[in-house]
């Protein structure tokens, strides 16, 4: 692939990315895309990309794939200081990936809300995002990792039935705050919510509360309940 096209690419993902951000997924179209980008071709994207998943699927993979090396060495470091089953370091390691990202965009970035619409996006000719879906692209190990270490710490607290609750819980706070946060970032900041630097950390001391949170007894009276119910 020469270099032209893929500059063109990069351009095309870098501005549907922040289209589907501020718009929605299913609002947005290829044409919209394309001239956006200053192509002259109305059929850019489908002539890089093919379809409107495609370009999903590699908005994703543009992002995870560094994002899953800074994850994996944040892993390896706290590896190092004997925190591999610490839940602060689990929290640590998912969000300040994506916290960087931000940070090292002097224009603004879109990725987090990329992410919360890719979420919701239903009846349309994307896939709804689930987690096992992130999980399954390319630049997920570090996130997978991950998953494995918090369930295999919550199942020595919680009902089996709640451990991958709880793991979607904990993630999808992350990433609807910091999706909050890249928002405010193009409004004039924080403001009433202090800095950035302080906003992050306040963010992974609640994370971990959500990730260790106790099982109440009404919560596992329910999960028995549903547990004698059957299928």
């Amino acid at each position: 692939m020469d270099s032209q096209s893929v500059s063109t690419k990069l351009n095309l993902i870098a501005t549907a990315e922040r289209l589907f951000a501020e718009h929605g997924i299913n609002a947005v179209s290829l044409r919209k895309i394309a001239t956006d980008a200053g192509q002259r071709n109305d059929n850019a994207v489908t002539y890089h990309f093919g379809s409107k998943q495609s370009l999903v699927d590699a908005i994703f993979e543009h992002r995870q794939v560094p994002i899953d090396v800074r994850r994996r060495a944040l892993i390896a470091a706290f590896d190092g200081e004997g925190r591999d089953g610490d839940p602060y370091a689990i929290a640590e390691a998912f969000a300040r990936p994506l916290v960087e990202l931000m940070d090292g965009s002097p224009s603004g970035s879109w990725y987090l809300r990329f992410c919360v619409q890719a979420a919701y996006t239903v009846h349309s000719d994307v896939a709804t995002l689930t987690l096992s879906d992130l999980e399954a692209r390319p630049g997920s190990l570090g996130l997978a990792v991950l998953r494995e270490r918090a369930c295999r710490m919550l199942r020595d607290t919680l009902p089996e039935a709640l451990v991958a609750q709880r793991w979607w819980h904990f993630t999808g706070f992350i990433a609807h705050m910091l999706a909050d946060l890249e928002a405010r970032r193009h409004v004039g900041g924080l403001r009433e919510l202090g800095s950035a630097e302080l906003f992050v950390a306040g963010l992974l001391d609640s994370a971990t509360a959500v990730l260790t949170a106790p099982c109440r007894p009404a919560t596992s009276r329910l999960v028995k309940n549903e547990a004698g119910a059957g299928p």
